[in-house]
C-alpha cells in the first residue's frame, strides 16, 4: 500500500514532520477506539486510558514502529492490542478467600434458579471472555467487539486466518460450557 494511500498514514508523515494539527487529527478521529480496544482487554478505564495515552506519545514523538504497507487501523489496533495484552499480563493475581469464594459460590447458585437481568448476563458473559487463556480472548474480543474480520484479525495477532477461526471456535466453545443456557 502506497503511503498516501490512507489518509492516517498521511496525517502520521505530518506528525513525523513537526505538524501539531496532524497529531491532533490522528488523537480526535482514533482514541475513542482505541480506548474502549484497550478496555476490553483490560477492563480497567483507568489502564485503557493510560495505553492510549502512552500510544499517542509514542506516534507524536515517534518512537513507534510504523507499518505503512498496512492499513492504518489494523496497525494501531496492533499496537493496542500488544500494550494492552502486555499490562493484563503485569497485573498481580490477588488470591481471594474461601469467604468470598464462598460468597460467589452461593451467588451464582442463587442466578442459576433466578432469571438474570440484560445486565447480569452482560456482566457474566465479559467476566467469563476475561477469564479465557489469552490466545482465544484475543481473537474473540476482536471479533465480537470490534467487529473484525478474520483476515483483519489475523493482520493484528500476526496469525494465519486458519488460526484465527480455530481460536475463536475454542473461545465458542468454552463459553458454551461455562454460561451454558446463557448464550
Amino acid at each position: 500500500m502506497n503511503l498516501f494511500a490512507d489518509s492516517d498514514w498521511q496525517l502520521i508523515e505530518r506528525v513525523q514532520s513537526g505538524d501539531k494539527s496532524a497529531f491532533n487529527e490522528i488523537f480526535s478521529r482514533h482514541k475513542t477506539n482505541l480506548i474502549n480496544l484497550a478496555f476490553r482487554f483490560t477492563r480497567s478505564r483507568e489502564a485503557a486510558e493510560d495505553i492510549a495515552q502512552e500510544i499517542f506519545i509514542k506516534i507524536y514523538e515517534g518512537k513507534v514502529k510504523t507499518d505503512p504497507k498496512a492499513k492504518f487501523t489494523t496497525w494501531l489496533y496492533r499496537v493496542a492490542v500488544n500494550a494492552a495484552i502486555d499490562v493484563s499480563r503485569k497485573r498481580k493475581y490477588t488470591p481471594h478467600s474461601l469467604d468470598v469464594r464462598e460468597d460467589f459460590k452461593d451467588s451464582a447458585i442463587r442466578h442459576t434458579t433466578e432469571v438474570l437481568t440484560e445486565t447480569e448476563i452482560k456482566a457474566r458473559v465479559q467476566n467469563e471472555i476475561a477469564n479465557l487463556p489469552e490466545k482465544f480472548r484475543s481473537p474473540i474480543l476482536l471479533y465480537q467487539f470490534e467487529e473484525m474480520s478474520y483476515r483483519e484479525i489475523a493482520a493484528v495477532l500476526g496469525i494465519t486466518e486458519k488460526a484465527v477461526e480455530r481460536r475463536i471456535y475454542h473461545a465458542k466453545e468454552a463459553l458454551r460450557k461455562k454460561l451454558g443456557g446463557l448464550l
